[in-house]
């Protein structure tokens, strides 16, 4: 009988040990006590053709991340542009104690682009997905220019829409001037540098790589540098940010205001898409929306956080590498 109750004594303790292991293998964290919110996309998600309703859709992700997990809901998304994923993946990156879920576009062709765009390349996905990739996307936080990662989107784009690597001097500049600007563009002095995301895609319907570049920091128009200069527009009389930009564009800063805006990046850019090195230039900076290549230029009535170029190429079987 002793023996009995001895033997039923230790399954209790090693019951009570496995139960007690079993409640402290997994951590709780501040996600676990939050509420669910859905947010649906818009039906056109793209940044550059229809910004304000993107723009808005992300302003409320980063609001409701505040306080709660998030359900992305694509699944009526039927217009998705690559530009719009790369910033969704720069939006949902930094939420470290946030759980997102998600779905798919119901549209084949929305599905077919977020899929191959390397958006699952940053996320896990619960279904299988086609292996196919015409996209990639890379984040970085360096204080240095990378001509080798520059070089390596280009060489996967052009790869990827005719087969062979090419080299592509216009491209690769802009991506450069990008990232340079990314450095110009801090609020203040010594402060830390905001990621920056540098994506690639190859659209095999236009026959052409699509580029977008996302600085997630201050943005032009909230940079120290530029905050002086619009003031000195405001006392020239002159009109608003979407008019300074296109100032900066064409070189007129100087001669406006008699200082000179030191980044020379976006002005060469600007020159690639006149003499049609670069294709469909868009340029969302702050409160302001550029269709370089159309000369729309135009007020937001929401903001976007940070400066947004994209700018496509069109991919040559001459001139491999």
């Amino acid at each position: 009988m002793r023996a009995r109750q001895k033997a039923q004594e230790r399954s209790a303790k090693r019951r009570k040990k496995r139960e007690y292991a079993l409640g402290q293998a997994r951590k709780v964290t501040p996600a676990d006590r939050r509420q669910f919110h859905v947010l649906a996309a818009p039906e056109e998600f793209s940044i550059v053709d229809q910004p304000e309703a993107a723009i808005a859709f992300l302003s409320n992700l980063d609001l409701y991340a505040q306080k709660h997990n998030l359900t992305l809901d694509l699944s009526r998304v039927t217009h998705l542009t690559t530009d719009a994923i790369a910033v969704l993946v720069a939006a949902l990156r930094p939420l470290r104690e946030v759980y997102v879920r998600g779905n798919l576009p119901n549209d084949p062709a929305a599905q077919s682009i977020l899929v191959g765009s390397g958006f699952f390349d940053h996320f896990r996905s619960m279904q299988p997905l086609p292996s196919v990739s015409h996209g990639q996307i890379s984040q970085e936080m360096s204080k240095k220019v990378q001509p080798d990662l520059a070089r390596d989107l280009i060489h996967f784009g052009t790869k990827s829409l005719s087969g062979s690597e090419q080299k592509n001097n216009a491209a690769y500049r802009v991506l450069i001037e990008s990232m340079l600007n990314t450095h110009n563009h801090a609020a203040k002095h010594g402060e830390k540098r905001e990621t920056w995301w540098a994506t690639v895609y190859a659209d095999v319907r236009k026959n052409r790589v699509c580029f977008t570049f996302v600085d997630t920091g201050v943005g032009i128009f909230k940079s120290v540098r530029l905050s002086t200069l619009r003031g000195l527009y405001r006392r020239f009389g002159v009109r608003n940010d979407a008019d300074i930009l296109r100032d900066m564009l064409h070189e007129k800063v100087e001669s406006s205001t008699g200082i000179s805006y030191r980044g020379k990046g976006l002005p060469s850019i600007y020159r690639l898409s006149q003499v049609g090195k670069i294709r469909s230039l868009v340029i969302v900076a702050n409160d302001v929306y550029a269709n370089v290549s159309t000369g729309e230029y135009r007020m937001l009535p929401v903001a976007f956080r940070g400066t947004l170029l994209y700018w496509e190429i069109e991919s040559k079987e001459s001139h491999h590498v």
